[in-house]
């Protein structure tokens, strides 16, 4: 009954005073016999409640009357349940408050913690992968989707995509995501997937297209697919952000919203039957945070927003439908007020900290691009895109000498204080995270949960135990093969590209790392998971193993 009541208050809270007949559920209530045929996991990455609060007034502000419409909300207050931990632990399994992507992202994919920068392994020395949501999804033939506004082989898409214990190797990481059988795939990162980038001389978007996939590269060519499998890439690395986009023109022009973007994947996911598993990753809102940008922040909380009402809309329009997101740690330390507005905050209205912000049409990203290149239009170009007419010297010499890479690191902290916006830091932070949930029946995860529980969560909805689907997925190669007589040699010949060759009387196997086949007496065989290689022990299915009598 507490729990009922809780749940009940919870959402007179988030609804300013309306009710939402929102019944509440512990992890282990769900199971199979909950109705759920599909998953959408939504990770805004580095969202902290500050940069909720923070946008929520932004939308609700309107500059030409400065006044704030307090009945604005957005779509994810809605889904306010409950509370999230994510911290990490390493091999001794010690814990650590604050978190990064990679240890964040594969508790929530694999429901295993794990060290920082490791992507869906374990934390200990064999780095052994560990099964995720999306491949228990694809061994109950349901569709799988990942979309993401950062390359697609950053940490978060990666921890629900790949197996490796360095995320920066976006070589290894993007291949293993294009030989894993993702359905639909939107985001970026086309340039790790060809030369110059690859080492190994690998096309893998031509390998794409012959493996079936419409791969497009502008918003136009996404909206004309109808069915089959998509692949879009829209920008070499990142996405820009929509506020940026917005006043850009050129190739950022056509780049499809978040929003977009999960309208298509869902539009095309939908069609199976058997269900799907979709991750969606608003994947900026932690690089405006790690700069102090609150403008970026800002313009990728909204965007991500847009996501989850179209989400939202798909899941209450059926009865089979589970969303789960949190944001995977805090990041900055944003605060709506500052030390100077220590003893002037009791009469601060609304307008002092969102009209500065409300002036601003570009991010501090968004900003390099306005520059000439002599930068002698520093002045013009923050009153026109910043409203800023009263920009020091000191604050002028800091824009000219900043890079274009990081311009956001110097203009963040310049609107933030005529914005009275604080930060903490430019890293993460270790706080909890707030949980957002929709399941059949309009039901709610409630309570403080660990973020491991989110993928806990999937695998009871569908009767997975992920402990025995690492067992099938991923078996040591070379002691099974070596159990069962047969010799095992790691090739080498092509360092970027190591193979194990298993030979047992005229049996001779082949196994390509980062790939979802192997070759036995010259003959591919498709293999239902990829091969990962790890310090020279390879892990694949045990339906390989079986290859070898």
């Amino acid at each position: 009954m507490l729990k009922k009541v809780s749940a009940l208050l919870l959402s007179l809270l988030i609804t300013g005073g309306q009710a939402v007949n929102a019944a509440a559920l512990g992890i282990k209530d769900i199971n199979v016999n909950s109705g759920i045929k599909n998953v959408i996991v939504m990770v805004p990455d580095g969202m902290s409640d500050g940069a909720v609060s923070l946008s929520r007034w932004y939308k609700s502000y309107d500059a030409n009357t400065k006044k704030a419409d307090k009945t604005v909300t957005l779509a994810m207050d809605e889904l306010v349940s409950g509370s999230v931990r994510t911290y990490w632990e390493n091999f001794k399994g010690e814990p650590g408050a604050i978190t990064d992507s990679a240890p964040a992202g594969t508790a929530m994919a694999t429901g295993k913690k794990t060290h920082d920068k490791h992507v869906g392994v374990s934390p200990y020395d064999t780095k052994r992968p560990y099964a995720t949501t999306l491949e228990a999804a694809e061994s109950l033939g349901k569709s799988t989707g990942i979309i993401a506004t950062s390359n697609i082989q950053h940490a978060t898409p990666a921890a629900f995509s790949s197996h490796y214990f360095d995320r920066s190797r976006y070589d290894i990481i993007g291949e293993q995501q294009v030989y894993q059988g993702i359905d639909v795939l939107l985001g970026s990162g086309s340039m790790y997937l060809t030369e110059p980038y690859r080492k190994d001389g690998e096309n893998l978007i031509d390998e794409l297209k012959s493996m079936g996939y419409e791969y497009v590269t502008t918003k136009s060519e996404m909206d004309s697919v109808k069915d089959g499998k998509l692949w879009g890439m829209f920008a070499p690395d990142a996405m820009a952000y929509d506020m940026d986009r917005k006043i850009k023109t050129g190739t950022n022009a056509d780049q499809p919203t978040l929003a977009g973007m999960t309208k298509k994947a869902i539009e095309l996911l939908s069609k199976d039957e058997d269900g799907f598993f979709l991750l969606v990753e608003g994947s900026k809102v932690d690089w405006a945070a790690h700069a102090n940008d609150p403008v970026g922040v800002i313009s990728d909380v909204l965007a991500f927003d847009d996501a989850v009402k179209v989400a939202l809309n798909f899941a209450k329009s059926r009865d089979d439908t589970m969303i789960l997101y949190a944001s995977d740690h805090g990041n900055g330390g944003i605060t709506i007020g500052t030390t100077q507005t220590d003893s002037s905050y009791p009469s601060d209205p609304v307008t002092k900290f969102i009209e500065p912000l409300k002036k601003a049409s570009i991010t501090g990203e968004g900003i390099a691009a306005a520059l000439n290149e002599e930068r002698t239009n520093i002045k013009s170009v923050m009153s026109k895109f910043y409203g800023i007419d009263d920009l020091t010297d000191e604050e002028e010499s800091a824009i000219k000498a900043a890079d274009a890479a990081s311009m956001n690191y110097t203009v963040g902290p310049i609107i933030s204080k005529r914005a009275n916006i604080g930060w903490t830091t430019t890293g993460h932070t270790g706080e909890d995270v707030t949980l957002y949930t929709y399941l059949p029946g309009n039901q709610r995860i409630t309570g403080t949960i660990n973020n491991t529980d989110i993928a806990q969560a999937v695998a009871n909805a569908w009767g997975v135990n992920l402990n025995n689907l690492t067992l099938e997925f991923y078996t040591d190669a070379n002691k099974a093969f070596s159990d069962k007589g047969a010799k095992t040699e790691v090739d080498k010949t092509y360092p970027d590209n190591p193979e194990l060759k298993v030979t047992k009387g005229d049996t001779v196997i082949i196994i390509p790392e980062n790939k979802n086949y192997v070759i036995i007496n010259g003959k591919k065989v498709i293999s239902p998971s990829v091969n990962i290689q790890t310090n020279d022990i390879f892990y694949v299915n045990k339906e390989i193993i079986a290859l070898i009598k």
